[in-house]
């Protein structure tokens, strides 16, 4: 995997900083900045810089690669996700070192898969997706775009989940 230049985290939250390790610890990346609406008061976020608010993201384009929109919230989650193709920047996947991943998943982008994860075999996962630590997804399931399965989620096979829902930490999907 060739490794890019500068990662763009949106959301210099709580969830934003668990991006910025796993980007950090895939490997992936040289650098990492995050865009957030307290900038410019605050002008960096666990050890990164934090270089332009959501609205000023243009500015910055050229100094990019790729970037992901990284806060909890489904809705503006997608709002920002849009921003970022409008704007014509290489969405990112981020995917913890430590999941495992089926080789015949299917990944859209701005996926963001934590620590601990396990993605089964044929599963698809829509645009815009969290999952959080230590879920996992058995086979031939379907996570819809911009749904945020929190920590611990447990869903069996040939699931289908509607885009935009929220599963709270430790649900179980089984019937």
């Amino acid at each position: 995997m060739l490794k890019q230049d500068i990662l763009l985290i949106l959301g210099a939250g709580g969830h934003g900083k668990s991006v910025a390790e796993a980007a950090l610890l895939s490997g992936q990346w040289s650098s990492i900045v995050f865009a957030d609406d307290s900038w410019p008061q605050r002008t960096e976020v666990a050890g990164f810089p934090i270089v332009a608010n959501i609205e000023t993201i243009a500015q910055i384009v050229p100094n990019i690669s790729a970037a992901i929109p990284a806060v909890g919230n489904n809705q503006v989650r997608q709002v920002w996700f849009q921003r970022l193709k409008e704007l014509a920047i290489p969405i990112a996947t981020v995917i913890h070192p430590s999941a495992t991943i089926s080789a015949t998943a299917e990944l859209g982008e701005g996926v963001c898969i934590m620590a601990g994860c396990i993605v089964g075999v044929d599963v698809k996962i829509e645009d815009g997706v969290i999952v959080n630590l230590t879920s996992a997804i058995d086979h031939d399931s379907e996570i819809g775009m911009f749904s945020h399965l929190s920590v611990g989620v447990k869903i069996t096979g040939n699931k289908t989940v509607a885009p935009f829902t929220f599963l709270a930490a430790g649900s179980i999907l089984a019937h």
